[in-house]
C-alpha cells in the first residue's frame, strides 16, 4: 500500500497557506488491511479511516458512479486495483487534484500546478456537472482564495450554470455548511456574487438575489445598486467582525428598502414587517440559526442607530437598548455599531462612521448599566415600581449626557 496526502493540504502549502487539516488516499489497500493495522473506520458509504495515533483521514483510493440525483447520489468503488490517477479524476477542481507522496513528491496529472500558477479554479472533467453541490464549493473557493487573485474558468462557470437546476435536491444541512465556510473567510461577498453570476443565488437565497433586481414597472422602482452595496457592506464588515452573525446580518440590511408590491406576500406596507417576512421566509427554508435570525431583525430595526443617535429622546434609547437586549448581552452594543458603520462606509458617510456617534452610544450603555435593580430595591420600591423607577432613572442619566454632548452638533459631527 501507498499513502498519498491530497486535496486542500496539498494546495495551500503550495500557496504558502496554513494547513487547516490533511487528508490522504491510499492505494492499493483494502478495509481489512487498514483495520489491521489499527486504523479506526468511520466511513459508511465509503471507507475512510481515522489514524490511530494523529486521526487523520485516510480514505481508500475510489471511482464514482452517478446512479441518482443531489450530491449523495453516488456509487463509490474501492479496490487496491484502483489508481491514484482515477482517484483524483473524480475530484472537483485541478488545484485540488494535486498529490504529494511520502518523499516529497508532487504527482499532477490534470495541470493543477499550471492553474495555481494562472491563479485559475477549473474543473477537471465533465464529471464536474454530476455533482450539483459543487457550484457551491466553486463559489466557496473563490471566495476563500480571492487575496491570491484567484478567478474562475469561464468554461467551469458555464458548466455551473447549466447545473443550478439541481441545486434544489442539496440539503439544506450542506447549503450552510458551505455558506458558513465562505461568511467566515476574507472575502465572503465573492461567494454571493459567483452565485448571482451563474444564476445560483436566486435558487438558494432568492431574498438577497432580489437586492439585484431593478423594475421599474412599480413605484419606487428598486434602486438597481442595492445588491452591489450589500456585497460592498459585507466586504467592510469582514474587518470589523469574525462573528458570522454580524456578518450574515450585513447581507439582511437592505431587506426594508425592497418594494414588497413585486412579492408574491400580500402584506401592508410596513417596512419592518415586510422584512421580517423576508427574513422567517429564508430562516425557515434553509434552517439558518436563530441567533443569526434574531441579529438579522435587531439591526433591519436599528440599521440607522448611530445616524440618529443625537436626535433620539431617552425614552427611545431605552426602548432601543431594551429591544436588543443589551443588559444581558452587552456585545450587542459592538454588533449593532459594526454593521452601522460598514453600511455608513459603504455609503461614503465617513464622519458618520467615526469618533462622535459611536463613543456617545457606548457611554450611554456604559452610564445607564450604572443603575442597578438591587439599588432600586434597597431604596423601597416593590413589584411594578421597580421597573418604572429603573426606567426613570436610566432616562435621566442618559438626558444628561445627550445635553453635554450637543456640542457636537455645532462642531459638524453631524
Amino acid at each position: 500500500m501507498k499513502k498519498y496526502l491530497v486535496g486542500g493540504a496539498v494546495r495551500d502549502s503550495l500557496l504558502n497557506i496554513p494547513i487547516k487539516e490533511k487528508d490522504w488516499v491510499v492505494v492499493g489497500s483494502s478495509p481489512e488491511e487498514m483495520i489491521n493495522l489499527g486504523f479506526l473506520p468511520v466511513g459508511k458509504s465509503f471507507p475512510v479511516f481515522l489514524h490511530p495515533k494523529n486521526y487523520e483521514e485516510h480514505a481508500l483510493a475510489r471511482t464514482e458512479c452517478k446512479h441518482g440525483s443531489g450530491h449523495t447520489g453516488f456509487f463509490f468503488q474501492t479496490s487496491p486495483k484502483i489508481t491514484l490517477k482515477q482517484d483524483l479524476k473524480r475530484r472537483d477542481l485541478t488545484v485540488n487534484a494535486i498529490a504529494k507522496d511520502e518523499k516529497g513528491n508532487l504527482i499532477d496529472p490534470y495541470g493543477g500546478l499550471n492553474d495555481l500558477k494562472l491563479r485559475c479554479l477549473r474543473h477537471i472533467s465533465n464529471a464536474f456537472q454530476e455533482d450539483p453541490l459543487r457550484v457551491l464549493r466553486v463559489a466557496r473557493f473563490a471566495a476563500y482564495l480571492a487575496h491570491l487573485n484567484f478567478f474562475i474558468a469561464s468554461e467551469t462557470l458555464k458548466k455551473m450554470s447549466d447545473m443550478i437546476h439541481e441545486l434544489s435536491d442539496l440539503s439544506v444541512e450542506r447549503i450552510w455548511l458551505e455558506t458558513k465556510k465562505a461568511l467566515l473567510s476574507y472575502n465572503p461577498q465573492i461567494y454571493f456574487k459567483v452565485l448571482l453570476q451563474c444564476g445560483a443565488l436566486n435558487k438558494i437565497f432568492p431574498e438577497i438575489s432580489y437586492l439585484f433586481q431593478n423594475s421599474n414597472s412599480v413605484k419606487p422602482p428598486i434602486r438597481k445598486d442595492l445588491g452591489q452595496k450589500t456585497l460592498s457592506a459585507l466586504s467592510i464588515i469582514v474587518c470589523l467582525s469574525d462573528d458570522i452573525a454580524v456578518r450574515f446580518a450585513t447581507l439582511c440590511y437592505n431587506f426594508g428598502k425592497l418594494n414588497q408590491n413585486n412579492l408574491k406576500n400580500n402584506i401592508k406596507k410596513n417596512k419592518t414587517k415586510h422584512s421580517s417576512i423576508l427574513l422567517n421566509s429564508m430562516f425557515s427554508r434553509l434552517k439558518l440559526p436563530r441567533k443569526i435570525l434574531i441579529l438579522s431583525k435587531i439591526f433591519i430595526c436599528y440599521h440607522n442607530i448611530l445616524k440618529k443617535i443625537f436626535f433620539m429622546n431617552p425614552k427611545k434609547i431605552i426602548l432601543f437598548l431594551n429591544h436588543i437586549d443589551v443588559w444581558r448581552k452587552p456585545h450587542r452594543i459592538n454588533e449593532i455599531i459594526a454593521i452601522n458603520k460598514a453600511h455608513l462606509c459603504n455609503l461614503g458617510n465617513f464622519k458618520y462612521h467615526l469618533y462622535a456617534p459611536e463613543m456617545l452610544l457606548k457611554k450611554i450603555y456604559k452610564l445607564a448599566s450604572t443603575i442597578k435593580v438591587e439599588n432600586i430595591i434597597q431604596d423601597g420600591f416593590i413589584g411594578f415600581k421597580i421597573k418604572n423607577e429603573l426606567t426613570e432613572r436610566r432616562k435621566k442619566i442618559i438626558e444628561k449626557e445627550i445635553f453635554n454632548v450637543k456640542i457636537f452638533k455645532k462642531n459638524n459631527f453631524l
